[in-house]
C-alpha cells in the first residue's frame, strides 16, 4: 500500500502541475521583487492550500464530485460538473496546455508552428487517455519522476547561479495579491474535484474492505499530502527564479519566461531539458483532464463504455481547435469565467468541510456569491466606460 500511496501522490502532483503551473509562479516572482516569499504565500493559499480542499472535501463524499455539486441545488447539481468540466478540459485548460507545451519544444524545434505541434500532442494524449489504469501508472511511474528531476535540477541550479542583485522594493500586499490571484488562475480547485474523485475510486479497488468510509479517507489523504507538499515546493523555487532573474524575464511572453531563464543559466544547451520539463508537465495534466471530461461527457449524454472512444475524439479534437487561440488567446475569455464562478465554489467547499447538512444555507450563499460577482463586475465596467 505504501507504493501505491507514493505513486497517487506523484500522479496528483504531475496531474496538476501542467500549464499555469509553469507561468504563474515565475510571473509572481517578477511581480513580487524583494518580497517574493510573500508572494509566494498568496499562491500558497490559491493554488496550494485551496486545491487541497478540494481533494479532502470530495472524499467525505465517498468520491463523488456530483453529491459535492449537488449541495448547490438540482441545478448546480447538473450544471456545476460540465461548466467547471468544459473550462478544464477541451475549452481551457487542456489548450492551455498545448500553447505552454510548445512554448518549450519551440526551442528545440521552432520550425514546428503551433498547429503541428498540437496535432502531434493531442495523438499521445488520446492514446494514453484510453484507460484510466494504464494513465495512473504512467503518471505515477514514469512521467512524474523525469518531470520532479527536471525540476528540481533547473530551480537548483537557478538558485546557486542566482545573480547578487538588489531586488526592487515592491509593496508586500501587492506581492501578496500578485500570487493570490494567479494562484486562481491556475484553475486548481476545479481540477482537485474530479482528480480526488479519480484517486479515490483507485484508492477502493485497493483496500480490503471498500466499504469502510473512514480508512479510506485516511489513507487517500496520504497522496493529497504528498501532491500538495511537491507543489509547494516547486512553487517556491519558481517564485524564487521569476525574483531573482526578472531582468531577463520582463517583456518576455510568459509561456516562455521559464525557456528564457533556463537558456541564460545553461545556453543552448537548456533546450532539450526545457522541451522535457514543458511537455512532460503540460501532458501530464492534460491527459488527466482529457480522460476525465471524456469519461463525464458519456456519463452525461447516458451512453454506454463502447463510446468513449469516440467522445474522447470529440473531446481532443476541440482542444487541438481551441489550442490555435494561443495562451494569451485562451486566457482571455477563461479570464471573465473564473472570477464569476471561483469565490462561489470556494464557499461551498469551505461549507461542505464544516458543515454536514444546512443544504439551504449553502444553496443560499452559493448563488448570493454568483449574484453579487455579477454585480460588482457590471459596476466596474460601468465606471469605466464613465
Amino acid at each position: 500500500m505504501r507504493r501505491h500511496i507514493f505513486i497517487y501522490g506523484f500522479s496528483i502532483f504531475s496531474m496538476f502541475f501542467g500549464s499555469g503551473n509553469l507561468v504563474f509562479p515565475l510571473e509572481i516572482g517578477v511581480d513580487s521583487g524583494s518580497h517574493w516569499f510573500i508572494g509566494f504565500l498568496g499562491l500558497f493559499l490559491t493554488g496550494v492550500l485551496l486545491p487541497f480542499c478540494g481533494l479532502f472535501v470530495i472524499k467525505l463524499y465517498k468520491g463523488s464530485y456530483k453529491a459535492f455539486f449537488a449541495e448547490a441545488g438540482t441545478a448546480g447539481g447538473i450544471l456545476l460538473p460540465l461548466f467547471t468540466l468544459s473550462l478544464l478540459g477541451s475549452f481551457g485548460v487542456v489548450p492551455r496546455c498545448i500553447t505552454v507545451a510548445h512554448g518549450g519544444i519551440g526551442y528545440i524545434f521552432p520550425q514546428i508552428p503551433l498547429i503541428v505541434f498540437s496535432l502531434i500532442f493531442c495523438g499521445i494524449c488520446f492514446l494514453i487517455c484510453l484507460r484510466d489504469q494504464w494513465m495512473i501508472s504512467i503518471l505515477g511511474k514514469w512521467l512524474t519522476p523525469i518531470l520532479l528531476v527536471c525540476l528540481c535540477f533547473l530551480i537548483g541550479l537557478g538558485i546557486l547561479k542566482a545573480p547578487d542583485i538588489n531586488l526592487e522594493l515592491i509593496p508586500p500586499v501587492t506581492s501578496f495579491t500578485s500570487g493570490f490571484l494567479r494562484g486562481y488562475e491556475t484553475m486548481d480547485l476545479f481540477a482537485a474535484f474530479f482528480f480526488s474523485s479519480l484517486i479515490f475510486r483507485q484508492i477502493q479497488l485497493l483496500v480490503p474492505f471498500p466499504e469502510d468510509h473512514r480508512s479510506i479517507i485516511k489513507i487517500a489523504l496520504k497522496p493529497s499530502l504528498i501532491g500538495a507538499g511537491l507543489l509547494a515546493i516547486i512553487y517556491m523555487g519558481f517564485v524564487f527564479l521569476g525574483a531573482y532573474y526578472k531582468p531577463i524575464a520582463t517583456g518576455v511572453a510568459p509561456e516562455l519566461i521559464l525557456p528564457t531563464i533556463a537558456t541564460h543559466l545553461m545556453g543552448k544547451k537548456a533546450a532539450l531539458l526545457i522541451g522535457i520539463i514543458m511537455t512532460f508537465s503540460c501532458l501530464t495534466t492534460a491527459v488527466a483532464l482529457n480522460n476525465i471530461y471524456a469519461r463525464y461527457l458519456c456519463s452525461y449524454l447516458k451512453a454506454g463504455e463502447r463510446w468513449f472512444p469516440g467522445i474522447l475524439v470529440m473531446t481532443t479534437s476541440i482542444s487541438f481547435c481551441v489550442s490555435l487561440l494561443d495562451f494569451k488567446g485562451i486566457s482571455a475569455f477563461l479570464s471573465p469565467a473564473l472570477e464569476l464562478s471561483y469565490p462561489s465554489l470556494i464557499i461551498l467547499t469551505f461549507l461542505s468541510i464544516f458543515l454536514t447538512g444546512f443544504r439551504r444555507l449553502k444553496i443560499f450563499l452559493f448563488y448570493g456569491v454568483i449574484i453579487g460577482m455579477i454585480g460588482y463586475k457590471y459596476l466596474m465596467v460601468y465606471s469605466h466606460s464613465q
